[in-house]
């Protein structure tokens, strides 16, 4: 049998010794923690996902309508966890978000023709570009509404990482990608680049004191 994976505080990113298994919360089961005061620390964080885990239910974000973030805005801000059914459409008519394959996080991404909410949802698209040449498919550019995206492994997605991700996506669209005599964007297209890129995110984040960026570690936050 396989050793069990390494237990990890979701606050601090210590990881426990040899043998070892950190204190789940009590409530949720779905995080640990190496101390009561980490476990409080990381509450108002924690607390919107600290449900019962439900075999039928997984932890997605909800992207309302937008027109982009600018450097200065958080996206989370157009972010809402919403806790997704395994019976919803996204499971079966979702699309996957090709660059977050090849940085080692798959996401899938639907629009939510549900709630009838048509309008520019530019994260949503960002999100979605292709890995060939960074841009979305046409129908993706039309105005795709509100939006749902969950991970393919099924783990909850945090708004921490759903943002990092999506800056990161914006980032490599800076990137020459098309014009003659550069070097081919695919090689920017691995979890290397994308952990180095989340590190240096979560830093700045966390120097403006916002709660969840602490640090970016691939064990705990991917």
């Amino acid at each position: 049998m396989p050793p069990a994976p390494p237990s990890y505080c979701q606050a601090c990113k210590k990881k426990a010794d040899p043998n070892e298994n950190f204190p789940k919360c009590n409530k949720c089961s779905s995080a640990t923690y190496c101390s009561k005061e980490c476990q409080r620390a990381h509450w108002d964080i924690h607390k919107p996902i600290c449900t019962p885990r439900s075999q039928g239910k997984f932890w997605g974000i909800r992207i309302m309508s937008n027109r982009g973030a600018p450097e200065g805005q958080s996206p989370a801000d157009y972010f809402r966890h919403e806790a997704v059914p395994a019976t919803h459409g996204i499971f079966r008519e979702g699309e996957s978000c090709p660059v977050t394959r090849h940085i080692g996080i798959p996401l899938i991404i639907y629009r939510d023709t549900d709630r009838r909410t048509p309008g520019a949802n530019e994260i949503a698209v960002k999100l979605r570009i292709n890995a060939t040449d960074g841009f979305a498919p046409t129908s993706w550019q039309l105005g795709p509404g509100e939006c749902i995206v969950v991970r393919e492994d099924r783990k909850p997605l945090t708004m921490q990482l759903l943002e990092a991700i999506y800056r990161f996506n914006r980032h490599l669209m800076s990137y020459p990608i098309v014009d003659e005599g550069w070097a081919s964007w695919h090689g920017l297209l691995n979890p290397s680049v994308w952990q180095y890129y989340a590190m240096q995110y979560y830093e700045k984040q966390s120097a403006q004191k916002r709660p969840g960026f602490n640090y970016f570690f691939p064990p705990v936050d991917s």
